[in-house]
């Protein structure tokens, strides 16, 4: 099994990265969008709902029947300033212009029934959440995870500082038992700061079974890993910061419906010891 998806750069244009047609996921694609200024570039949703993340950059984007949004995005990079998302229901036609010199998106698409509006979750909408403790904290920008713009799709990011570890304890979320745990289909995308740096992320299953899953991959800026099931730390090597983006697909949308390791749950004890 092989989850890994080794980035490509910024192209010009839209790149699935992973999605049912190329791998272990049924519902989820994600892929990366990149428009040049001059170029606009023109889409339509389909049958599926859509979330843009912008990267890098900053657009207009005009909806057929007349609908515009201007003067989004702006930002150099995910380490300097909170995301912009970009929420599309299904039978949306759009054209996006840049206004930077490039654009650069990440892109979630799942089936999804009609009727929620084109939405903007801007980088000041949502409050920054800290999670985890010592050199497990991360801070989290939750996105469509906990704003009501989508059906099905949550996508949002995650900071991680130089050499800690994130999803941590271990989790998972392959089971359907709502409201504790539900089944998500999940893609983590990797951006480092500096651009050279690396991370490793682990999906495995519990138990002896020594046939259970049990993956490990060195992750470099513009990689992606699908997670179809099974928990899936990550830590980022020293002296190289980490936003990772992450899109969640499943029937039920209930974030937080997800069943640490009891391996290693112990740890939110020490978190609250910690962070007194």
């Amino acid at each position: 099994m092989n989850l890994l998806i080794k980035g490509a750069g910024f192209q010009e244009g839209y790149c699935m990265i992973a999605g049912p047609g190329n791998g272990y996921l049924r519902m989820l694609e994600f892929g990366r969008l990149g428009v040049v200024q001059g170029r606009p570039y023109e889409g339509d949703t389909g049958d599926r709902e859509a979330v843009f993340d912008i990267i890098a950059g900053g657009c207009h984007i005009e909806i057929a029947g007349g609908e515009t949004f201007d003067n989004l995005g702006g930002r150099r990079d995910p380490f300097s300033a909170g995301p912009t998302l970009i929420c599309l229901p299904p039978r949306t036609s759009y054209r996006l212009t840049p206004l930077t010199a490039t654009l650069d998106m990440a892109v979630s698409l799942a089936p999804a029934d009609p009727g929620l509006p084109v939405a903007i979750v801007g980088p000041n909408d949502l409050p920054e959440q800290r999670a985890g403790a010592a050199n497990w904290s991360r801070t989290i920008r939750p996105g469509t995870s906990v704003a009501p713009t989508t059906r099905r799709l949550m996508m949002a990011e995650t900071l991680v500082g130089a050499g800690n570890w994130t999803s941590y304890p271990p989790h998972k979320h392959d089971v359907e038992s709502p409201p504790n745990e539900s089944v998500y289909e999940e893609v983590y995308f990797y951006l480092f700061k500096p651009a050279g740096g690396y991370g490793i992320q682990r999906v495995y299953e519990g138990g002896d079974d020594p046939g259970r899953m049990n993956e490990v991959y060195v992750v470099e800026d513009g990689d992606a890993v699908a997670i179809p099931r099974g928990y899936h730390p990550l830590v980022a090597a020293a002296g190289y910061q980490l936003c990772y983006i992450w899109a969640l697909c499943g029937v039920n949308r209930i974030y937080g419906a997800w069943s640490d390791d009891p391996a290693h749950v112990w740890i939110r004890g020490a978190e609250a010891i910690i962070n007194k």
